[in-house]
């Protein structure tokens, strides 16, 4: 560097002069990273005096990561002597803090005034710490800290690679919390918060080695596992986690209790045999997760299921019934089984329950199973449940003309037909158009559904049971429901449930809990003056340890299946002519 008058240190005063007045951070090293010069700006930006700089290495202060790049391009500098682009590497400060800085360097080993790299190092800390805070907005969910679909998506992809390089497997669990609306319905949406974050701590501090948990969205999880042996160590790690989230929650005066479903998809060298080509696309492998778990929560709730390319295909098979499902109705393919309700003690008959069925043209007669999920979740279930209930009450008429029978008709009543307005008009409408009496009819609803319908609803529910008709929980004991809410709800009576009621007289090991359940239902039931009526009946046995409880009613296979009307008819003139030969 030469200056105006021709003499290399004239040229030293000036780049002396130049570099000491400025905010920027000027160091000129030799080849081998030894300092020979720093301006003063360093001490402002690192906290170091000049002096105790020069003479040093500047590769000590450099961090080990960015070492390798940093080495890399003053290679390049010295080889091509071509100026390098600027770079950004992190400095020790003297404070022991790593401080970001953006550097170019300039190759003046040849410069007589210099004789050295001179590096131009600008102080990007401020600039560094609001992109990283930006990029934590991105990849990170808002309200739990925890990784969200994007973060997980490349992280998944790092273990898909893993697993390919060692003889481990590794897995994807896809989780959701079971009617988490209902949650957000008894503790608002801020206690529902306040639940996904406790959730969402659990989670994490229940992982292992390399394991990572994601947020994907509302109530939904994404947790990625590694270093598994096989897939019973990715089923037993899934049953983990669902019993740390089965946990209470206490929230203030209140406690909740959460469920979580989970679909489970395992791959590696050691996984399922049952699905030899192992998906290496990351959505592939998440696709395959949500379908499983889909497949869990049409099961029932905290359920869990391992993939297998059979659910692959019943889920495009399901796919493919969402347009034919909204033709169904127009073109006159459902129809009303119905199953009677009996007193147990003489098995009479005192009611009925309307069950729905599909004739599709193709695949024949399918079960609720087959159809109600998807008619949920489009919303066709609020048209099918309306013609579901004029038909039952048509029917109810029929038998009250035809063959004198003075039985009540029970329709199930789905959450989404509780949530839209003018619920009672429209039952009241159906009432007057089939002459129906209110009291011959009862609506059915989970504990769930009524739960979660929120206050408008439960008020139209009100309005419902003011014209007479009565109100009823379904699958009582699988929701959540407790003696207050039996209390305060309006209902008139309970169904329990035929999980509890179908173990009746063989529990496992003797312990005879779900005998207890049931005796404890029943009375509860008695103590509230709810009736009870037992869901699922088998066998004599069970018929016999429900009337010893005290529980008055009950249906299933024991007594009958659901069937069309005609085949109902049959029973009802059986049962009468039977009451007649008793008179």
């Amino acid at each position: 560097m030469i200056g105006v008058d021709g003499t290399a240190g004239s040229s030293r005063e000036c780049f002396r002069a130049l570099t000491e007045s400025s905010r920027d951070i000027f160091l000129v090293r030799e080849a081998s990273g030894v300092l020979t010069y720093c301006s003063r700006a360093v001490e402002t930006s690192l906290g170091y005096r000049p002096d105790e700089l020069v003479g040093t290495n500047e590769r000590e202060l450099i961090h080990p990561v960015d070492l390798k790049i940093r080495d890399g391009l003053i290679a390049a500098l010295l080889d091509t002597e071509v100026p390098q682009p600027a770079s950004e590497l992190r400095v020790l400060s003297k404070s022991g803090d790593w401080r970001w800085f953006e550097t170019i360097d300039t190759n003046c080993l040849d410069n007589s005034a210099v004789r050295g790299i001179v590096t131009n190092a600008r102080d990007v800390t401020d600039r560094k710490a609001a992109e990283f805070a930006n990029l934590e907005l991105v990849l990170h969910d808002t309200l739990t800290g925890l990784p969200n679909r994007l973060l997980i998506m490349d992280r998944l992809a790092l273990a898909l690679a893993r697993a390919a390089m060692s003889s481990d497997a590794m897995a994807v669990l896809s989780c959701d919390l079971d009617d988490f609306k209902v949650v957000n319905d008894l503790v608002g949406h801020a206690g529902g918060d306040r639940v996904l974050v406790e959730i969402a701590r659990r989670l994490s501090g229940a992982l292992e080695g390399l394991d990572t948990v994601a947020r994907t969205s509302g109530d939904e999880f994404v947790i990625v596992c590694e270093g598994l042996t096989g897939v019973d160590d990715a089923i037993a790690r899934a049953m983990r986690l669902r019993a740390v989230v089965g946990r209470p929650i206490a929230l203030d005066d209140f406690e909740v209790s959460v469920t979580m479903s989970v679909g489970i998809v395992a791959v590696g060298r050691t996984a399922h045999p049952t699905d030899p080509t192992d998906p290496t696309d990351p959505m592939h492998l998440l696709q395959r997760a949500d379908a499983a778990l889909q497949h869990a929560k049409r099961e029932g709730r905290a359920g869990w299921v391992l993939f297998e390319e059979s659910l692959a295909s019943a889920t495009t098979a399901r796919r493919s019934l969402e347009p034919e499902l909204r033709r169904a109705l127009a073109r006159h393919e459902f129809v009303v089984h119905y199953q009677p309700v009996y007193v147990l003690t003489d098995q009479t008959i005192v009611g009925v329950e309307a069950l729905v069925r599909w004739i599709h043209p193709e695949r024949g007669l399918l079960q609720p199973a087959d159809f109600i999920g998807l008619a949920e979740e489009t919303g066709a279930i609020v048209e099918l449940g309306a013609w579901v209930l004029r038909e039952a009450c048509a029917q109810l008429r029929r038998w009250a003309q035809d063959l004198a029978w003075e039985g009540w008709m029970a329709v199930n009543l789905s959450v989404r037909q509780l949530a839209q307005p003018g619920l009672a008009a429209a039952v009241s409408d159906v009432l007057e158009s089939s002459g129906t009496q209110p009291g011959e009819l009862r609506l059915e609803l989970t504990e769930t559904a009524l739960l979660g319908a929120g206050h408008v609803a439960a008020a139209e529910l009100l309005e419902v049971r003011s014209l007479g008709v009565r109100i009823g929980l379904d699958d009582f004991g699988t929701g959540y429901g407790c003696l207050s809410n039996l209390v305060q709800l309006p209902i008139d009576f309970l169904k329990i449930d035929r999980s509890f009621v179908g173990m009746l007289g063989h529990d496992a090991a003797g312990t005879d809990i779900d005998t207890a359940i049931v005796a404890a239902v029943a009375l509860m039931g008695t103590a509230l003056d709810l009736e009870t009526i037992a869901e699922g009946i088998e066998t004599d046995e069970q018929a016999e340890l429900l009337c010893e409880f005290g529980c008055p009613y009950g249906q299933g296979y024991r007594f009958a299946r659901p069937g069309p009307p005609a085949e109902i008819e049959l029973r009802l003139n059986a049962a009468a002519d039977a009451s007649a030969a008793a008179l």
